[in-house]
């Protein structure tokens, strides 16, 4: 009971991260689809924000880097205080559902290489962002539309739940692959277990033969070693046949798994 009552705890606090832009209206009605498909999860609003390249100074923009320091910390400060104001006005929407949310904000370039790397950091594992634009929805919609969910799709980490949604509606779901992450997790425990001890067992067999051949050699210079090809191994040659195949498999399932994951996202 005590197990169960855990695994139901760790659930419910697992968070349900949503992606948002900058115009609200755009993303309300994704937002309103995690609110109503949270399963009791904390919610965090996600929003990567990207600083503006250009700088307006006197009615003109210049290259940020044109720019006096002066002028584009007190810039950045208006979008600081800018991107706060709409961050809480999607807190204030969850709030009017009922629901307590947090707010994340990272600043990057480019918002889907942001997304990626929040669910990296964050190691998320529930995560919603919009399809494509809501203009460009329609009751067959089946694919990904934006250049953004795609990247994401593809690039997100395995372990990550992705729902993909326009317009308020769920356009598709790619499904965390959590039993092939444990496949290859078990994959390198076991060529921890076999392969690393017999490398380290050739290397100590390589140098004590060498420290022999030297010493041999320093007792006497006029005695030549027997010319035995044989003698001579390579790095893998303790491995054998079970070990080869093992290393083959593994290069093979490592294949399979990229296939699966772009297939998926297409």
């Amino acid at each position: 009971m005590e197990e169960e009552a855990a695994a139901t705890s760790q659930i419910l606090e697992e968070k349900l991260y949503v992606a948002v832009g900058r115009e609200v209206w755009k993303n309300i009605s994704n937002l309103m689809w995690a609110l109503q498909n949270s399963q009791g999860k904390k919610i965090c609003i996600l929003h990567i924000h990207q600083p503006s390249p250009t700088i307006p100074v006197l009615g003109t923009r210049f290259e940020a880097s044109t720019v006096d320091e002066e002028s584009v910390r007190a810039y950045r400060g208006k979008e600081t205080a800018k991107t706060d104001k709409i961050l809480q006005e999607y807190l204030s929407i969850c709030l009017k559902k009922g629901v307590q949310a947090e707010k994340l904000c990272v600043e990057m370039d480019s918002i889907e290489k942001g997304i990626v790397e929040v669910i990296y950091q964050h190691r998320i594992r529930k995560f919603v962002m919009g399809a494509a634009a809501d203009k460009h929805y329609s009751i067959k919609m089946e694919d990904l539309k934006s250049k953004k969910a795609n990247f994401v799709c593809q690039q997100a980490p395995a372990t990550c739940q992705i729902h993909f949604t326009c317009k308020g509606n769920l356009i598709h779901t790619r499904e965390a692959r959590v039993d092939e992450v444990r496949a290859l997790s078990v994959l390198l425990s076991d060529f921890q277990r076999l392969v690393l001890p017999q490398i380290r067992s050739d290397e100590q067999n390589n140098t004590s033969s060498m420290d022999i051949i030297s010493s041999e050699v320093l007792l006497s210079d006029i005695q030549e070693e027997p010319n035995d090809s044989s003698s001579l191994a390579f790095p893998c040659s303790g491995m054998g046949l079970n070990m080869m195949n093992f290393l083959i498999n593994s290069t093979k399932l490592w294949q399979k798994l990229t296939i699966q994951n772009h297939e998926h996202c297409e």
